[in-house]
């Protein structure tokens, strides 16, 4: 019984020496730089804005999407706003987004809710043509 439990197990406690893994060689692949559809230089910071909540994820998402984008913005956290510069902003808000949901991001005339990548790439090149 001994014998059969250890020709069992054979192989599975020899120690062999393991391969040693070959690097993988990084593939060249285009920067976000090289493919980009509009115009970074078309926009300045009084061109888009967002409209954000500074707990919320997908707002800080958007933020970083458009970072990656390298385009400058204007942030509004609206919710570290208060008094009448709040209900200003809200009432601003409301003009572009009746429901009042975050983030919203405003394009020059184009509007997107939400962190909607396709979306922002959309208005991005509508708004900055080449």
């Amino acid at each position: 019984m001994l014998r059969f439990i250890k020709d069992f197990f054979k192989g599975i406690f020899d120690e062999q020496p393991m391969e040693t893994p070959t690097p993988a060689t990084p593939k060249a692949t285009a920067t976000s730089e090289d493919n980009v559809p509009f115009d970074k230089e078309a926009f300045n910071m009084d061109d888009i804005k967002i409209y954000a909540l500074s707990t919320c994820i997908h707002c800080r998402n958007a933020k970083k999407y458009l970072d990656e984008c390298g385009v400058k913005y204007n942030c509004v956290h609206v919710d570290e706003l208060v008094g009448d510069e709040r209900k200003e902003i809200v009432q601003e808000l409301k003009g572009h987004n009746p429901a009042v949901s975050f983030p919203t991001i405003v394009v020059k005339e184009t509007v997107v809710v939400g962190y909607h990548k396709d979306k922002i790439d959309k208005a991005l090149e509508k708004e900055g043509k080449k």
